[in-house]
């Protein structure tokens, strides 16, 4: 059985996660440079080490409330398919190693919904991993302004 590693972290209680191949780095929350008229989930820009990062707010993203701590909150830089960008999130629990026998699908009533970027979930004893498709979070309008940010 194949098995691959995850990145997961929290968005208030819930526990997500991501693959991490397309994970560059995970770092500390930094603040970020604003950037005019930007969708309000795009929080900025950073510069890190020559590269700017456009970085997303998850919470906002996902319409999650968002509250105004950074004691655990951690920037997780990613590499997408045409851009660099890395996503705010409350806090990074753990890197955990899975079976992929062990991914779910997304339940079917839940498809059509916010949910169309979630991969699978995960049980794991009490545990409910939800696992993102990083490439849908960002949509078509997305990657257009990222463009116009970056270049």
């Amino acid at each position: 059985m194949a098995s691959k590693q995850i990145v997961v972290f929290k968005l208030l209680d819930q526990e997500y996660s991501i693959d991490i191949m397309r994970v560059l780095e995970i770092g500390n929350y930094e603040p970020v440079r604003k950037v005019p008229e930007v969708p309000s989930y795009i929080e900025g820009i950073i510069n890190l080490r020559g590269t700017i990062y456009p970085i997303f707010n998850l919470r906002k993203r996902l319409h999650i409330p968002d509250y105004e701590s950074f004691n655990d909150t951690k920037i997780i830089l990613m590499n997408l398919e045409e851009t660099k960008v890395g996503f705010i999130v409350d806090s990074v629990c753990e890197i955990l190693t899975i079976d992929e026998a062990e991914i779910e699908q997304t339940p079917k009533m839940l498809e059509k919904y916010e949910s169309r970027y979630i991969n699978g979930i995960i049980k794991k004893e009490e545990r409910i991993i939800v696992i993102f498709d990083v490439d849908l979070l960002l949509s078509d309008h997305d990657e257009k302004v990222l463009m116009n940010i970056v270049n």
